[in-house]
């Protein structure tokens, strides 16, 4: 791996997963989804559990609507112990819609830790009471009932009615085709301007943003990546503007009688995960690499690739764009419309790489201190630990590595 024009990119990997039924009825989309970004939308297992996302999509769940016409999936989350909130087109919208042609609810399920492609028998299951509690067309929001969820394992998700900013990053969890529980994260932030008209066949306020999403996404939960809490209700895309919409959750909140915004508790805010996000999975001479990291704010990253026989290549740093997401993150990626690439060469090794970066807040510069650190890391690596820490003189060093093969 040579300077910047003749290193690696990377992106995120796209996999399907398979859907929960055999073989599902799907309709119609409910609603226009958009892939925004060339659909930049992943399995969320494919990340550590210690991932925040991954504890944040632990109350999200796949909402299992099956009427006298089929079956169509949604998303809908939990907001407190016992009420889901959805959109209103998927319930009671979906019997409502004359592209579906459904005149009675059959059943009514709440599809929680779906989390494994293909192992959706190991999911827990709950009863949905189909009548709503509280249901809005024009906001397309519902709030449901649902039995016996136990709270420690599936967490309710913080509400805030804070206004949408233009380029904020974002997180869209959801069950895409009602497949596996996917992340939206590369791309994904409050599009220019951030909220606006609804669609033509829709009406009021809309948050706009750039996250990629497919039928089944309806009743997705918007999480400002920074401070970790649902700022809108994913809804519907326009192919035509090329961005997707939701409901600004302080209009609901507004409306509602049932939910109330999380209150913000004191202290100082949790440093985020390390996380580290690359596409494609699989590239051969020429292709592009393109990596997405998502650091603390007080880590100085050092990355690098391994190679098959352990040759490690130091990637600069002023080959990635840095993007400020808030006083607590930052954002380092090389993408497909990053003034540098990273290409795969003739004379790059064949086979599995890992590729990273160690993350410390006094930094890895000192030659001994790093060798040090990768000599570990290398070993954890080899144990199948993907991001975790290691300990050297000047004290503990973090990483995240994620693997790519070069055909």
């Amino acid at each position: 791996m040579a300077a910047a024009p003749r290193l690696l990119a990377l992106a995120t990997a796209v996999f399907f997963a398979a859907p929960l039924s055999a073989d599902p009825v799907l309709q119609a989309g409910i609603e226009n989804e958009v892939a925004v970004q060339g659909y930049n939308n992943e399995p969320i297992n494919t990340y550590s559990e210690n991932a925040d996302f991954r504890r944040l999509g632990r109350g999200v769940g796949m909402l299992r609507i099956v009427h006298d016409a089929g079956e169509n999936p949604c998303t809908a989350f939990l907001v407190d112990e016992k009420h889901l909130l959805t959109n209103h087109h998927c319930i009671p919208g979906v019997l409502e819609d004359p592209r579906i042609g459904a005149t009675e609810l059959r059943s009514l399920t709440w599809v929680a830790g779906f989390l494994e492609p293909g192992r959706a028998d190991e999911a827990q299951r709950f009863i949905v009471n189909p009548v709503p509690i509280e249901t809005s067309a024009e906001l397309d929001y519902t709030v449901l009932e649902v039995q016996g969820v136990p709270i420690d394992q599936f967490p309710p998700l913080p509400l805030t009615a804070s206004a949408a900013v233009e380029g904020m990053p974002y997180w869209i969890i959801g069950h895409p085709l009602g497949k596996s529980q996917h992340i939206s994260r590369e791309g994904c932030r409050a599009a220019r301007p951030a909220t606006g008209p609804a669609p033509e066949h829709q009406g009021g306020e809309r948050l706009r943003h750039t996250c990629d999403t497919l039928s089944g996404n309806s009743g997705s939960p918007i999480i400002d990546s920074s401070a970790r809490q649902v700022i809108g209700l994913h809804n519907s895309g326009d192919s035509n503007v090329g961005v997707n919409f939701g409901i600004p959750m302080a209009l609901i909140l507004a409306n509602s009688k049932v939910l109330k915004p999380t209150p913000v508790s004191g202290g100082a805010p949790k440093p985020p995960s390390l996380i580290m996000t690359l596409f494609p999975k699989e590239l051969e001479v020429v292709q592009e690499l393109s990596i997405v990291a998502d650091v603390p704010k007080a880590c100085t990253p050092a990355f690098v690739d391994i190679s098959p026989s352990r040759k490690l290549t130091p990637i600069p740093l002023e080959v990635f764009e840095k993007v400020d997401f808030s006083d607590i993150q930052t954002r380092y990626q090389v993408t497909a419309a990053s003034r540098y690439g990273l290409v795969v060469q003739e004379e790059d090794e064949k086979g599995p790489h890992w590729i990273g970066y160690l993350c410390s807040s006094t930094g890895v510069a000192d030659a001994a201190q790093l060798k040090s650190a990768l000599r570990q890391v290398v070993g954890a690596l080899g144990q199948g630990k993907m991001d975790g820490a290691v300990t050297v003189d000047t004290g503990t060093v973090n990483y995240s590595f994620n693997t790519y093969v070069i055909k």
